[in-house]
């Protein structure tokens, strides 16, 4: 082990260590009150003061070569070596900064990177985070802290809608709306440039790295299952956590009932199997319920609504609030089917590349299932590359998409073969005629006469008589 090394996993960590600030999302004052009043009962007030001076301090323009030293983190904190790390460490329990170590030309450093408290209700839905929440205040606080959190249930389903639309009320030249300006596309392309270069059939590494692998391996080992055996499956794990939007706590449940005894390690094919039966215990009527959920709470949407029909409209807003299995069941609810356990399969595998967003997902769901009664394998792929191919990446782009397809003749996606038009036909020979008369016209089966029989019985006595000479 190197010098180096020692002074990073050592209970003393070296204060001539370098570290560099970088942040992994954006800070906002919702997140100073999400950070108060869910975060600060689980933190020391050490670790709860190094969080707000790190964010303090991160600096986007700064350069690696010009980073600090820890010496100058722990005199502005207060702390030493140890306490710092401590307070560190329950940071990073609670994905609220992970640390990386790498090495440069002027030696070892670590990289802190900081991310934004959970959102309410993703935090309340985290049971291992809510358990500890509500070990460490009364339950009463526990119980006025959701109340604070939740949003108010408002009855819309017989209000008329007076929203102003954007056009309604500001003004943008026609030329800019016909082709936006070079810096509109340059940003949009910015922020879309790594989704789009995502690789098919892989998860992002950020989204590898916003789940706690560290707690899901305590939670599992129980069982005796190496760490490495959920590292090296940590994108099938993930898939699954994000399909079917299961909790840390659901997922290592589940793995645990799947682990093979005799091996110790997890049967994948089974853990597909607990998991599609999780989802239908948990959720028996989700779409249902989910629909209601959106009708409900109705949000504004990214698409101009004076455009869209009131069919499209609710197609979008169910679309923008569901998760894809959800909206699959919405979709078939309405047709009176059901979802078919393939379907899911299928489903799950397009939404594991990663190439589309939820809704945009879920327009590709309603798509196909206006031509066909299933989801194939072959029909999604098909849709989605063509997708891809034409630079459809959001619900309002595959509207439009759909809607320019419709206009042509062939438009479904699941007719074989070639497409046929209506030509428009000129003079027709009266040889073509004859033609093809005697082709639609079944062949009349010509007499056979006694005469004819006689004949073939002869030469099958012939053949008889030939082949049991050469036997002989």
């Amino acid at each position: 082990m190197t010098a180096n090394e020692n002074k990073i996993t050592s209970a003393n960590l070296d204060p001539q260590l370098g570290y560099f600030l970088v942040r992994a999302s954006l800070w906002d004052d919702q997140d100073q009150v999400v950070l108060t009043k869910l975060y600060q009962p689980l933190l020391s007030t050490a670790a709860y003061t190094m969080y707000l001076t790190l964010w303090s301090e991160v600096d986007d323009r700064q350069l690696i070569s010009q980073r600090a030293h820890h010496f100058q983190l722990f005199d502005l904190l207060d702390l030493d070596a140890k306490m710092f790390l401590a307070a560190r460490q329950q940071l990073e329990a609670l994905g609220l900064l992970r640390t990386y170590q790498k090495h440069d030309q002027l030696g070892t450093y670590l990289t802190y990177q900081l991310f934004a408290p959970l959102a309410p209700d993703k935090f309340f839905q985290e049971e291992l985070l809510a358990t500890f929440l509500l070990e460490q205040v009364s339950r009463p606080r526990f119980m006025a802290l959701q109340k604070f959190f939740a949003l108010p249930q408002v009855d819309l389903t017989e209000s008329q809608e007076l929203t102003a639309g954007f056009l309604d009320v500001f003004h943008v030249a026609s030329t800019s709306l016909l082709v936006p300006p070079t810096e509109v596309k340059a940003s949009a392309n910015y922020f879309k440039n790594a989704q789009q270069q995502r690789a098919l059939g892989e998860i992002s590494p950020a989204e590898l790295a916003s789940f706690d692998w560290e707690t899901l391996i305590a939670l599992v080992g129980r069982q005796q299952i190496e760490s490495s055996e959920i590292n090296q499956h940590q994108s099938e794990i993930y898939g699954l956590k994000a399909f079917y939007d299961f909790t840390l706590t659901d997922i290592a449940r589940l793995i645990s009932r799947s682990i093979d005894r005799q091996t110790n390690k997890i049967n994948f094919n089974l853990l597909e199997q607990k998991a599609l039966a999780a989802y239908q215990q948990l959720h028996p009527n989700s779409s249902e319920q989910q629909a209601k959920t959106a009708s409900a709470n109705p949000t504004t949407t990214a698409i101009n609504s004076s455009r869209l029909t009131p069919e499209q409209q609710q197609l979008v807003d169910q679309a923008q609030k569901l998760m894809p299995l959800d909206f699959l069941h919405w979709e078939k609810e309405r047709v009176h089917s059901y979802v078919g356990e393939q379907e899911i399969r299928n489903l799950k595998k397009l939404q594991q590349r990663g190439v589309f967003d939820n809704p945009t997902l879920n327009i590709l769901i309603h798509t196909i299932l206006q031509d066909s009664t299933t989801l194939t394998v072959a029909l999604l792929d098909k849709v989605a590359q063509d997708w891809l191919k034409h630079g459809v990446h959001s619900p309002s782009a595959a509207l439009a998409y759909l809607q320019q397809q419709q206009a042509k003749p062939q438009r479904q996606y699941n007719r074989r073969g070639k497409a046929t038009t209506n030509r428009t036909k000129g003079p027709v020979p009266s040889w073509l005629n004859d033609a093809e008369s005697k082709k639609s016209s079944p062949a009349k089966p010509s007499a056979v006469t006694s005469n004819d029989i006689r004949k073939k019985l002869a030469r099958l006595e012939k053949t008889r008589q030939e082949r049991d000479g050469r036997n002989a």
